[in-house]
C-alpha cells in the first residue's frame, strides 16, 4: 500500500481477512475486493485513510487493513447516441 497513490485516485484493493472478528456485524468487510480512494495527509501530517470509492459513509482505514492493491482498469465507451443493432 505504500507504493499506491494517495491523491484520491480510485484503486481495487483486497482488505485482510482479520480486520474484524467473525461475531461483527462489519465481518463481511474482511477479505473483500473493494474500490478505495485516499483521502490525503493533512498539512500537520495527519493520515485521513482510505474510504471505500461509494456512497457508503465508510472511510479512515488505514493501509495496514489491506493486502495489496492494483490500478482500475480504464472504463467501458459507451455510445449513448447510436444503434444497438
Amino acid at each position: 500500500m505504500s507504493e499506491a497513490p494517495k491523491d484520491r485516485t480510485p484503486i481495487l484493493a483486497k482488505m485482510r481477512s482479520d480486520i474484524y472478528p467473525e461475531s461483527s456485524n462489519r465481518s463481511g468487510w474482511n477479505g473483500r475486493h473493494v474500490v478505495i480512494r485516499h483521502e490525503g495527509i493533512l498539512d500537520d501530517g495527519f493520515d485521513m485513510g482510505w474510504s471505500v470509492a461509494a456512497p457508503v459513509g465508510y472511510g479512515g482505514m488505514p493501509d495496514e487493513w489491506f493486502l495489496g492493491w492494483q490500478p482500475l482498469p480504464a472504463p467501458p465507451v459507451v455510445d449513448v447516441g447510436g444503434d444497438d443493432e
